[in-house]
C-alpha cells in the first residue's frame, strides 16, 4: 500500500488546485441571481475569502495522510475533494437549467 502514497498525494494536490480554481470562477456565476448587487458582492467576497481556508484544510489532511503513511486517509481526502468538485459542477448545471427555464417563461 505504501507505493500508492505519493501518487495519491500528488493526485489530491492536483484535485485541490482544480477545486479551488473552479470554485473561484464559478462563485460569481452561482451568485449572479441575487437581486441586490451589494449583497451579491458581499457574498462573493465572503465565499472567495473562505477558499484559502478550505485549501489549507484539504492540504493539511492530505499532508497528514501522506507523512503518516495512511492510505485510507489519502483516499478519504480524495473522495471529499471529488465530492466538492461534483457538487460545484452540479450546482452550476442546475443554475444554468433554472436560468434557461426562466428565459423560456418570460418569452
Amino acid at each position: 500500500m505504501e507505493r500508492y502514497h505519493l501518487p495519491l498525494f500528488l493526485l489530491n494536490t492536483l484535485l485541490v488546485l482544480v477545486d479551488v480554481s473552479l470554485g473561484y470562477h464559478l462563485t460569481p456565476r452561482l451568485l449572479s441571481g441575487n437581486a441586490e448587487s451589494v449583497a451579491a458582492g458581499a457574498a462573493l467576497r465572503a465565499t472567495r475569502g473562505l477558499l484559502p481556508a478550505i485549501v489549507a484544510l484539504y492540504m493539511f489532511f492530505n499532508c497528514l495522510g501522506y507523512f503518516q503513511a495512511r492510505t485510507p486517509f489519502l483516499i478519504t481526502v480524495a473522495c471529499l475533494v471529488l465530492a466538492d468538485l461534483g457538487l460545484q459542477v452540479w450546482l452550476r448545471r442546475r443554475k444554468r437549467r433554472d436560468d434557461s427555464n426562466e428565459e423560456r417563461e418570460e418569452d
